[in-house]
């Protein structure tokens, strides 16, 4: 947990804004008249439940308590972190003496607050109606923190700076790049963003997506000394105690994780798009055994899968103790229970879910009930796949 995390888990965002305007309870939420702009109908809403406020009026913003207290106080993020760290009673260690990590950490949680206050204004019209298109509900959006980076390449720069930030910490924390030209930009423009915390919630970097025809069309932080890719596992710190209940599934993208969420499948990560390192497995080790993998219908993608598999159980020191019809056997009893669940002719996790009407708790499954219910290992290593093998019970959603 990082400090930020705690920070928030001992304040009421209720008791904060209380003390700065009158709350009117309004069903599960409150209401008041905006105290960032001149109303006579309250337009601004706190919800309890989500730890959030957002004003529906000419504001249209919002965010976490965090950035209640920096508008309400003017203040940076550095400002707002010590302010409310005096008032839940924890130590901060002194900015003299922070390492590199921790200032890294300080810039992606200032740059994910600017994101998600953008996502939620006016020039986020376009990436909320296209959150909608792909059926991604309010409470998946601040559940993951997504947010929308700014078009003119120099936005959230100049935003950093204004905060304390030199141009330096910014290249080495990967939120800004130096062209040959040397203008220094945004590394994200017009992107739909994806904090990527690891497994004990530290943000270390970001995924983005574009949303017109921008290549590459998914773009990520560049490795720093809080973020490589090959070590996280996208929503891991959400996933963690069902996880270890009911084993783990891994699908492929950031929205295939955010989609199984939203329907009550919690002990879902994604592997951004690669395939498993030596390091997630090792991290999946420490959770459980009982593993799944959601792959793409195609042949070709599940065994290049399985190969990268059977790589990272190698560096792990388990031995092979031989092979059968293209199966592989291992001898170490605490070996993981892999699992794989193939979806439907061209579809992947997320549009298997979105095209069903059925949800989780309508048929009272549980999360650990993606996991299939054939073509697995039973426990004895890696299976193999084969054409039209029965897929798992996730894919009953598209039935």
């Amino acid at each position: 947990m990082t400090v930020v995390d705690d920070i928030k888990g001992r304040l009421d965002i209720l008791e904060v804004v209380s003390r700065y305007v009158p709350l009117q309870r309004s069903g599960r939420s409150h209401k008041a008249p905006c105290p960032f702009h001149q109303e006579k109908t309250p337009s601004f809403f706190v919800f309890p439940e989500r730890q959030s406020w957002r004003c529906f009026g000419a504001c249209a913003t919002g965010g976490d308590v965090f950035s209640f207290v920096m508008r309400s106080e003017n203040m940076e993020f550095g400002d707002a972190l010590k302010h409310l760290a005096q008032q839940t009673g924890i130590e901060l260690p002194n900015l003299e003496k922070r390492n590199q990590n921790q200032g890294n950490f300080d810039i992606n949680e200032s740059a994910r607050i600017y994101f998600q206050e953008l996502l939620a204004s006016s020039k986020g019209t376009d990436a909320r109606a296209y959150l909608d298109r792909r059926g991604v509900s309010a409470q998946a959006i601040e559940k993951f923190e997504l947010g929308l980076s700014p078009s003119d390449g120099e936005s959230l720069k100049n935003h950093l700076v204004k905060q304390g930030f030199s141009l330096q910490q910014l290249n080495q924390a990967g939120i800004v790049r130096t062209s040959q030209n040397g203008w220094n930009h945004d590394l994200f423009r017009s992107r739909l963003m994806f904090p990527i915390r690891n497994g004990q919630g530290g943000l270390g970097g970001f995924g983005a997506r574009a949303l017109d025809d921008s290549q590459p069309k998914y773009l990520n932080s560049p490795r720093t000394p809080v973020f490589d890719k090959g070590h996280i596992l996208y929503g891991l710190h959400l996933a963690k105690e069902s996880a270890r209940q009911e084993g783990i599934v891994i699908v492929e993208g950031y929205m295939d994780a955010v989609a199984a969420h939203q329907v009550g499948f919690y002990n879902v990560v994604a592997s951004m798009g690669t395939a498993l390192t030596e390091n997630q497995v090792a991290e999946i080790r420490r959770l459980t055994k009982d593993v799944t993998m959601a792959l793409d219908a195609d042949v070709a993608g599940q065994q290049a899968t399985l190969r990268s598999l059977e790589s990272s159980w190698r560096v792990l020191q388990t031995q092979v103790a031989g092979r059968s019809q293209g199966t592989t056997l291992f001898q170490r009893p605490e070996m993981l229970n892999l699992k794989i669940a193939v979806m439907p002719e061209g579809m992947d996790p997320d549009d298997l879910i979105h095209r069903s009407s059925v949800s989780p708790e309508s048929e009272k499954r549980s999360p650990h009930q993606l996991a299939p219910s054939a073509g697995t290992t039973n426990g004895s290593g890696i299976g193999t796949i084969q054409s039209g093998s029965p897929i798992c019970h996730m894919s009953r959603l598209a039935n």
